[in-house]
């Protein structure tokens, strides 16, 4: 394999795009075997030296030798395959976790209660009346009343008189839920 020689090191710093592409002809199928040693899929290897020359391509002004360039591929393919089977070990142990509480009843219960509770919060805060809903929920958004008084040209008396009817309104409307709600845990 011929080595790379300063004028060709020097056109690609400068954006040359046929060096890159001869740099990429140069060095995919050795990235690839090595690559492969580490990850057995072959679009996965592909896409990582894919990325790995674009990496060079971004950083290519801080190239000056042959051997930092070979050793950043190497490196970036190396820590990219390592990072890809990291990633695979955690989203597998997920899937396996996920599997074994999917089955479990008591998982679909929790499950089931706690849709079922967002579904009955969510229907009772559509019954407020409009201003106070708008209100109440941009208070859960966390803004402050002077905020929401603001944003809607109204006094902050009125945010605070909104928010507390749609407090009340709430309690009383969501009461049944709460008596229960404990029980259901």
């Amino acid at each position: 394999m011929k080595t790379l020689d300063q004028t060709f090191l020097k056109s690609l710093r400068n954006g040359n795009e046929n060096s890159f592409k001869c740099l990429y002809n140069k060095y995919f199928d050795a990235l690839y075997l090595f690559g492969h040693k580490y990850i057995s899929s072959q679009d996965v290897v592909e896409d990582i030296i894919q990325e790995s020359f674009v990496k060079v391509w971004e950083k290519r002004s801080s190239f000056y030798h042959e051997a930092a360039l070979k050793a950043f591929l190497y490196k970036t393919v190396r820590n990219s395959c390592l990072n890809q089977i990291d990633h695979r070990k955690v989203r597998m142990t997920y899937e396996n976790q996920s599997a074994k509480d999917i089955h479990d009843e008591d998982y679909f219960l929790k499950n089931v209660i706690d849709e079922e509770v967002r579904r009955i919060i969510a229907e009772t805060v559509q019954k407020l009346p409009e201003s106070a809903r708008l209100i109440y929920l941009l208070g859960l958004k966390g803004l402050k009343n002077s905020e929401i008084a603001e944003d809607l040209d109204i006094s902050i008396n009125t945010v605070k008189t909104q928010k507390q009817r749609a407090t009340k309104f709430l309690k009383e409307n969501l009461k049944d839920l709460f008596i229960f709600l404990p029980f259901m845990v």
